[in-house]
C-alpha cells in the first residue's frame, strides 16, 4: 500500500457482543443486556502503519469456551472480519508495521495472528497476567495471542512508538492496560481509551466500569478525563459508539469513520 502524505486515524468496526449491563456499571441496571460493538484502529502515518486492538477473533466459534459464548453471544458478520474491513480501504494485513494491544482479553487480541509481520507492543505486566491469569481474570484467551510467529515487544511505563503517537499505562480493567494517544492536525490529541472507560455512564456519573483493581481504574478514567479537558482532547471508547469532544458527546457513523 501507498503511504499516506499525513496522518489518519480510521475507526474499524468489528462486530459486536450482547453483555449485562451490569457488568459495565457496577451492577447497576443489572440484567439489562446491551449489545456493545467492538473497534479497532488503524492509524495510517508516513512513517508507519499501526493497529491498535485486533477485535474479536473471527474463529471465534472454535476458539472461545463454552461459558464464554453463553454470557457473551458475539455478532460478527463477514463483512466486519478485520482482514475484510482493512482491505475495503486499501490495506492487507501483511502491510501493518506495528500493533498496540491495549490488553489482552479475548475481543483486543483475538486476531493477532493475521499480522505477521508487525511487532505487538503490549504491557509486560499484561502479558505476564495474560499467560498465567488468576482465577477471577477469564476474558484471557491463549489460542488467539501467545503464537510461535508473533513478536511482542514489552513495554513498562509511557512509550512514544513515533513521535506523536504515544502509550500511556491505563491499568485497573486489567492489570496492564494501556491507551494510545495519537496528535492529529485538525482533530489535535486524539485518545483510544481501549476498556479505561466503557460507556457514557461511566463518565457523566461517574461509576466504575469492569476492573480487577478499582482504585486505578478510577485514577485511570479520571486522568483521561483530564486530559480531554487539560489538551481539548476527543476520547473514542472501544465498546461504544459515543465519543468525547471538547464539546460534549458526539456519536460515530456507521461503517469506517476516521479522524485527522
Amino acid at each position: 500500500m501507498a503511504r499516506v502524505t499525513s496522518r489518519k486515524v480510521h475507526v474499524l468496526p468489528c462486530g459486536a457482543e450482547d453483555c449485562d449491563k451490569g457488568f459495565l456499571t457496577l451492577l447497576k441496571d443489572c440484567g439489562t443486556i446491551l449489545r456493545i460493538p467492538y473497534h479497532a484502529y488503524l492509524i495510517q502515518d508516513p512513517e508507519a502503519l499501526i493497529l491498535v486492538d485486533t477485535g474479536c477473533s473471527i474463529h471465534w466459534k472454535e476458539l472461545h469456551p463454552k461459558e464464554l459464548l453463553a454470557s457473551y453471544p458475539i455478532h460478527l458478520s463477514e463483512d466486519e472480519h478485520l482482514d475484510n474491513t482493512l482491505k475495503s480501504i486499501g490495506v492487507s494485513p501483511d502491510d501493518i508495521d506495528y500493533v498496540i494491544n491495549t490488553h489482552l482479553h479475548y475481543d483486543h487480541c483475538g486476531n493477532n495472528g493475521m499480522f505477521p509481520n508487525a511487532t505487538f507492543i503490549v504491557s509486560e505486566v499484561e502479558l505476564a497476567h495474560a499467560l498465567s491469569p488468576g482465577w477471577w481474570e477469564s476474558a484471557y484467551i491463549p489460542a488467539v495471542f501467545d503464537l510461535p510467529h508473533l513478536k511482542y515487544q514489552k513495554l513498562r511505563g509511557e512509550f512514544e512508538l513515533i513521535p506523536g503517537v504515544k502509550i500511556l499505562p491505563t491499568p485497573g480493567h486489567s492489570e496492564g492496560h494501556q491507551s494510545a494517544l495519537i496528535e492529529l492536525e485538525r482533530t489535535g490529541t486524539l485518545i483510544l481509551a481501549g476498556d479505561s472507560i466503557f460507556l457514557r455512564e461511566n463518565l457523566d456519573t461517574p461509576i466504575l466500569g469492569m476492573y480487577v483493581n478499582a482504585s486505578e481504574y478510577v485514577h485511570s478514567m479520571e486522568m483521561l478525563k483530564h486530559i480531554v479537558t487539560l489538551q481539548k482532547a476527543t476520547m473514542l471508547l472501544t465498546h461504544s459508539r459515543e465519543y468525547l469532544t471538547p464539546h460534549g458527546w458526539s456519536t460515530l457513523g456507521e461503517g469506517v469513520q476516521y479522524f485527522d
